[in-house]
């Protein structure tokens, strides 16, 4: 593999692991006013007034909504993950060099990746596609407890605990989604890694709109 390569997967890297240290680090710790920290704000009232007028029925049918969204993305994860290892197991290539590296060590494989691009490209889309699982499993994980919390919360229970439970689905959910999109950059890898770097820039900028934008009808 080119030293081309290289730098395109460590440019990827920062660009999506970058990108979320920032912003998380802009919406949580700097109060920079994001698309992020306004959602909050309505999630917050949203507590409230579900606690207020006593209405854990809506509370927990719109919980069950998002763990609804939560199962499909995770299932559109896996649904991809095998199509990939589909495609790849019909290859008898493919299948001949996955015999030949098991049980080999890590010294050999990585050796492996640099004698054959595309395995480490596929290696890639699959992270990303197993981290964006990884991160809906968490937040169908923390919904389905607030079915519980979020309907036996009074008024004069302290509710600061639903609210960073609230937060942190919704980190989940957006690092889940993000790194959905992201898995799109190295299939586009198999094709051209110029491509490549044009797709993560043009991404990680569209985030970057979206999330920062000033002008918040869209």
């Amino acid at each position: 593999m080119k030293l081309y390569d290289y730098s395109a997967l460590l440019f990827f890297i920062l660009s999506f692991f970058g990108y979320q240290y920032f912003y998380f680090l802009a919406a949580y710790k700097y109060n920079r006013t994001t698309r992020e920290t306004i959602i909050n704000g309505y999630r917050e009232l949203w507590l409230k007034k579900i606690i207020a007028e006593n209405q854990p029925i809506i509370a927990i049918q719109t919980l069950r909504n998002l763990i609804m969204t939560g199962t499909f993305l995770v299932s559109l994860d896996m649904l991809l993950i095998g199509g990939i290892a589909s495609i790849l197991s019909s290859n008898i290539n493919f299948v001949q060099s996955m015999n030949v590296i098991n049980g080999i060590d890590f010294h050999t494989f990585l050796l492996y990746l640099h004698e054959y691009p595309a395995a480490l490209k596929i290696f890639v889309t699959i992270f990303m596609l197993l981290l964006s699982a990884y991160n809906f499993t968490i937040m169908v994980r923390i919904l389905y407890n607030m079915n519980f919390t979020t309907s036996a919360t009074s008024k004069d229970e302290n509710i600061q605990f639903q609210l960073e439970q609230i937060r942190r689905q919704a980190r989940h959910f957006i690092t889940g989604i993000r790194s959905l999109y992201f898995a799109i950059g190295p299939l586009i890898w198999l094709i051209d890694t110029t491509l490549m770097l044009v797709f993560t820039a043009v991404i990680t900028i569209s985030f970057y709109r979206f999330d920062f934008a000033t002008d918040r009808k869209y």
